[in-house]
């Protein structure tokens, strides 16, 4: 069996408060051959899920979600705790934001709306093997 991406399903965390982004993620994922273990519109529940599920290969962080605590200070609370591969997805075009995301350790910061394309390669950048 070879070890290319296709053949090697990931489990992926999504974390996007928008719901039509949250379901356009999941089927494109499914698509390329891996499953959606959780997902989360908010920062706390994303931190909750991250930490209770544990064998997560990724988390798409989208950036502003629908609590007080944003996809940055989200990802900082779960690097605390566990190392997981993570990208940022964010319809913002806010320099701030990609300032504090440095701030963290991240494989790609993503702009909206993302294609399959786009996901393929930064999956291929996540696990190169």
């Amino acid at each position: 069996m070879s070890t290319d991406i296709s053949t090697d399903a990931k489990k992926i965390l999504i974390v996007e408060d928008d719901n039509i982004q949250q379901i356009i993620l999941e089927r494109i994922i499914a698509q390329m051959g891996h499953t959606v273990i959780g997902s989360s519109a908010e920062g706390t529940k994303a931190i909750e899920s991250a930490l209770r599920i544990g064998a997560v290969d990724l988390i798409l962080m989208d950036i502003n979600l629908a609590d007080d605590i944003d996809g940055i200070e989200a990802a900082k609370e779960i690097s605390k705790h566990r190392k997981v591969k993570l990208v940022y997805i964010t319809a913002s075009e806010d320099p701030g934001k990609l300032e504090r995301a440095k701030e963290t350790d991240f494989i790609a910061y993503l702009h909206k709306p993302i294609s399959q394309d786009i996901l393929e390669e930064t999956f291929a950048k996540a696990f190169p093997n």
